[in-house]
């Protein structure tokens, strides 16, 4: 079983699991002193411990191995409107996270008809699939900010919309930058001419419409090392 320890670094020689991963250990799977147990901390850490104290509330535990991993695909950003509904977000982060990826910002379109999100949830999901799909790294989730801070903030990049374009296809893309996927309307013709603007390129992911959680994560299946 493997627990999230986003404080435990490779410097460590012991290390306290937090409340909800020591109840979780000691209550739910009656782990017991001398029970070995791996750690991540979702930058690239991964540790091999015993327990030496089973406290259902803060769990101590002794670093026995510790490995560091390189990131095993590119720094993966994207950049989407919220989906309509929530769990179409949650699903896109479980799925994204599971084939691994860097960056979540999520963007406020002309189009979009949700503009808010549940970051904590989000959060829980990303540890949840972290650990589940024995990753590494957990993905960095921002909060909504509106089209146009974004792609002044994030000059050049991708763009992928449904519009007729001359367009490169996802999977040339080798560049490192994000890639902003729209709402279920789609970019407004103004927004994809600020992006140009900004220097983002047009890209296909599909030759059928897609949904906006579908789209990013053909992105990400395109763009990282499954």
């Amino acid at each position: 079983m493997i627990f999230y320890a986003p404080d435990c670094s490779m410097q460590h020689s012991e290390y306290t699991l937090s409340e909800l991963e020591s109840k979780h250990c000691i209550k739910v799977l009656r782990k017991v002193n001398g029970d070995r147990i791996e750690l991540v901390n979702g930058k690239g850490g991964q540790f091999i411990c015993e327990i030496i104290d089973h406290h259902f509330k803060k769990c101590r535990v002794k670093i026995i191995e510790r490995t560091y991993h390189e990131p095993q695909n590119k720094a993966l950003h994207i950049a989407m409107a919220i989906p309509k509904s929530s769990d179409r977000l949650e699903w896109f982060l479980e799925k994204a996270t599971e084939l691994g990826f860097s960056k979540l910002s999520l963007i406020n379109c002309t189009n979009s008809e949700r503009k808010s999100i549940n970051q904590k949830r989000l959060e829980k999901i990303a540890i949840s699939a972290l650990k589940q799909s024995k990753r590494y790294y957990l993905p960095t989730i921002e909060t909504p900010v509106p089209f146009l801070t974004f792609i002044k903030k994030e000059p050049n990049g991708y763009i992928g919309h449904c519009y007729e374009a001359k367009k490169k296809h996802a999977k040339t893309i080798s560049q490192v930058a994000p890639i902003l996927i729209g709402p279920e309307g789609d970019f407004s013709l103004k927004e994809i001419e600020n992006a140009k603007s900004s220097g983002y390129i047009e890209i296909e992911l599909s030759k059928n419409r897609l949904r906006t959680e579908t789209a990013a994560l053909c992105a990400v299946f395109y763009l990282s090392n499954v």
